[in-house]
């Protein structure tokens, strides 16, 4: 399922939602990013989120804000959360300009971020 603008889509691998992300991310595209996010922590047919960002061009701070909230709402409804690159240099510079990278779960890519989730799948 692709929604908006066709830059959120959201998918199922396994038991975990996957949202694949692609293109420049700012303000514009933020009710998108919302509802992408909302609807894989919402998924009662998966257990996990994996965020695919190795399609992202550019982000700013709009973008950034969100994938914390969203980290932050998987934490407190106790779901995995993990995102995956490989990460544009452009995304890789605002994730480390904030100190964010220490603090988002971040997979090489969508193999080793599956990984990661199926190790801490509590069932």
């Amino acid at each position: 399922m692709t929604s908006g603008s066709g830059k959120v889509r959201f998918d199922q691998q396994e038991r975990v939602a996957v949202v694949t992300v692609s293109g420049e991310m700012d303000l514009h595209d933020l009710t998108e990013v919302v509802d992408g996010f909302a609807q894989a922590l919402s998924d009662a047919a998966t257990d996990a989120t994996l965020i695919d960002l190795s399609r992202v061009t550019f982000a700013d701070s709009v973008f950034l804000n969100q994938l914390l909230v969203t980290y932050t709402g998987h934490g407190v409804k106790g779901r995995p959360l993990t995102l995956c690159g490989p990460l544009h240099p452009s995304l890789v510079r605002l994730l480390e300009l904030t100190g964010t990278d220490t603090v988002l779960p971040l997979a090489t890519d969508r193999q080793d971020a599956l990984l990661r989730l199926r190790m801490t799948d509590p069932s």
